[in-house]
């Protein structure tokens, strides 16, 4: 059975820039796919690259890809693609295969629906107005903040300060992006280590001292993302918290199962995709909800933009590209 393969570039800026210890982001782009069937279903995916490097990649590699292709064995035949490639074709298999049936509505967009992601040039202030809307609605909400910006001494004081704000209404996530070394991350894991408003420390080591984030794990909770997509075994292997962004996997089918049988210690991310991909984000977050660890996702809502590009609905976002 052939499929037609039809792909959309698009791009959009952020409201508000989005930075880490690694890199500043003011823009995204990345594409639409399409894949049609000889019974015209539709499945819909998104590839949604970080870096520079791999935009240009996903391009080069994108272009190879034939209007009309082979169904059969097609996962296998692109296993040379990017992850995110990968991740796009699979997803709109999945939906085209009815593995995935998403719902009208998932209900994320209330404040205590998703991890709330802190300005990390004015934390304390934005804080601030955060309680202020929390108190308003009096339900528990979720922080996140990225660290490894400033110089630590400052950054150790902001978490003091933090920490005598907050009560046990509100969770904490602390996101180093891999950019400590082992002495930064046990001092702020000794800090940190019996507090009950913390939910984990995000990859706090470099992606590839494993050994570290294993030692790290047994005193405090934490959370591997970076180096999950580096070294996909370790999604079988780590006994702590993943932090799983399906557009950056090869295959989210399986990620889609494991939610589906209840596997503990996952949490949902974002890597700021369109309405097309963040559906799967939804979907999977809804899913992760109901598990034996619910937490709510990381979704940074207040990044995106008024657009079409955010809409709901797969086919008016392609439509209007």
């Amino acid at each position: 059975m052939n499929l037609i393969f039809k792909k959309k570039s698009y791009c959009f800026k952020f409201s508000t820039k989005v930075e880490n210890s690694k890199t500043t982001y003011l823009t995204k782009s990345g594409w639409i796919i399409k894949l049609k069937n000889k019974d015209k279903k539709i499945g819909f995916g998104e590839v949604s690259p970080l870096l520079k490097e791999d935009l240009k990649k996903c391009e080069e590699q994108l272009n190879m890809i034939p209007d009309n292709l082979e169904v059969l064995n097609l996962s296998e035949q692109i296993n040379i693609f990017h992850p995110c490639i990968q991740s796009a074709i699979n997803s709109a298999l999945a939906e085209i295969n009815g593995k995935i049936i998403f719902k009208e509505n998932y209900f994320f967009d209330e404040i205590d629906k998703t991890a709330i992601l802190l300005d990390t040039n004015n934390v304390i202030s934005d804080l601030n107005k955060i309680k202020k809307s929390q108190s308003n609605i009096g339900k528990s909400i979720t922080i996140k903040w990225k660290v490894a910006l400033k110089n630590n001494n400052e950054e150790e004081a902001i978490l003091a300060e933090i920490l005598s704000q907050i009560d046990n209404n509100i969770k904490l996530r602390i996101d180093a992006n891999g950019s400590w070394g082992r002495k930064m991350a046990n001092r702020w894991a000794d800090i940190l280590k019996d507090n009950k408003n913390i939910d984990w420390l995000e990859q706090p080591l470099s992606v590839d001292d494993i050994d570290g984030l294993k030692e790290l794990n047994k005193k405090i909770p934490i959370a591997l993302d970076e180096s999950l997509l580096k070294f996909p075994t370790l999604i079988d292997e780590w006994k702590g918290w993943q932090i799983r962004r399906p557009s950056q996997e090869k295959n989210p089918d399986k990620l889609l199962r494991d939610l589906e049988n209840k596997k503990a210690l996952i949490s949902i991310s974002t890597s700021f995709e369109t309405g097309i991909g963040r559906r799967w984000l939804y979907h999977l977050s809804s899913l992760q909800l109901q598990g034996p660890t619910p937490k709510v996702p990381g979704l940074a809502m207040k990044k995106f933009p008024n657009s079409f590009l955010f809409s709901d609905e797969a086919k008016k976002i392609w439509d209007q590209l």
